[in-house]
């Protein structure tokens, strides 16, 4: 006799701070682009506005890290959302971090 295999038809629903986390990741790629492409723009002299939108994009991709942690707490949720928005925020942070290494070392 063959065991059946159990079947949920119960679909799952994504966590909510997951939605959070995917925009804030977003959110700080764009600025980090932004401020990344003012930068050579201007042949790397750029205006202290540049500096603030950069740090504003380190602060949100944190935030983002902070909300996609706190998604997992949330019980029989989806998490791929999550994890997107971790993956894209973790790599901005070590982005900025490496970043941040070279300028002081320069």
């Amino acid at each position: 006799m063959q065991k059946q295999k159990k079947v949920s038809y119960i679909r799952k629903s994504f966590a909510k701070k997951s939605f959070l986390s995917l925009g804030l990741a977003i959110g700080a790629l764009v600025l980090g682009i932004i401020g990344i492409v003012s930068s050579v723009m201007t042949a790397g002299q750029a205006q202290l506005n540049v500096a603030a939108v950069c740090f504003c994009s380190l602060v949100i991709s944190f935030v983002s890290l902070v909300y996609g942690v706190l998604s997992f707490f949330e019980k029989e949720k989806k998490y791929i959302l999550a994890k997107i928005g971790m993956g894209i925020s973790i790599a901005l942070v070590i982005l900025w971090a490496v970043l941040i290494i070279i300028g002081i070392k320069g």
